[in-house]
């Protein structure tokens, strides 16, 4: 250039005063990021519905013991495909005896009783409500009510359908119920202060287990309650076993859900209590 001066841009920094009052400002901006981008010394932010956290807090009670009642009748359901093999296999074969059909009927009877040891309080109950186990029927009362020994063969292996139903609803409701909880739980302590991780992760933490307790208690105490109201005496139902057994049901449900969600605000209170005394205790 004629005067010397080095080719380069003009701009506010190097020389403010040949900037005219039309000209838009230079200045310094951020580096331009994708949308909802954030660099690694800020902390993510996860937005969380009180709504949606409210929801899986007040269902999960019962999901736990639903989840493992629904997985022990899957158990029972593929041993009585066991005995529908065993009763075809007789009826296939043309002819069977009174001895062979009558250790059929008493298998089954055992494993009817069995399989209701691991049972939670509710589905023991529930089970008892549907078929107790001194009333199971032996060959004797079989051939009373359906008259033929292949009558009987032929009733052996059946299952309840409506049964069957809900353990396929607990087998699959439950453990979505229980991985939404714990996800969320563990979102809840992570988007929490760093000074108050430690009293959110005892008060969450607490909260569910109590929920648990109180949920599994709940559920046997509404069923204990409402197929009460319907039959005073389970061993002799007054209005039959499938109005008593619904009634056990929705009972049951209501029961966990109420009691559950009780114990979570109950739990949830101890854990700050408890965390704040072991973080406060001081020894002399």
């Amino acid at each position: 250039m004629p005067d010397g001066n080095s080719v380069r841009s003009v701009c506010q920094e190097t020389n403010p005063q040949d900037i005219d009052d039309g000209t838009m400002c230079r200045a310094a901006s951020e580096t331009p990021t994708p949308v909802n981008f954030s660099f690694p010394e800020q902390e993510p932010t996860i937005l969380l519905s009180p709504a949606f956290k409210s929801t899986v807090d007040i269902t999960f009670p019962i999901a736990p013991g639903m989840t493992w009642d629904g997985f022990c009748r899957l158990a029972y359901d593929r041993l009585n495909e066991g005995f529908t093999k065993q009763a075809e296999a007789l009826l296939a074969r043309g002819r069977f005896t009174q001895e062979e059909v009558s250790m059929l009927v008493q298998a089954r009877n055992r494993a009817v009783i069995e399989f209701r040891e691991p049972l939670s309080p509710f589905g023991k109950l529930y089970s008892e409500i549907l078929k107790p186990a001194d009333r199971l029927k032996d060959l004797d009362k079989l051939l009373e009510e359906k008259g033929t020994l292949e009558a009987v063969v032929k009733s052996a292996g059946k299952t309840r359908q409506v049964v069957d139903r809900i353990g396929i609803v607990s087998r699959v409701a439950g453990p979505a119920v229980i991985v939404l909880e714990v996800t969320l739980t563990a979102i809840v302590i992570a988007e929490a202060p760093a000074s108050q991780r430690g009293r959110v992760a005892a008060r969450e933490i607490t909260g569910a287990t109590v929920s648990v307790a109180g949920g599994v208690g709940g559920a046997w105490a509404g069923c204990a309650t409402a197929s009460f109201f319907l039959s005073p005496s389970l061993a002799v139902p007054v209005v039959g076993e499938i109005t008593e057994g619904t009634a056990c049901l929705v009972g049951g449900i209501m029961g966990s859900l109420g009691i559950g969600w009780l114990g979570r605000k109950g739990g949830e209170a101890l854990g700050e209590k408890g965390y704040d005394f072991v973080t406060e205790f001081h020894w002399h």
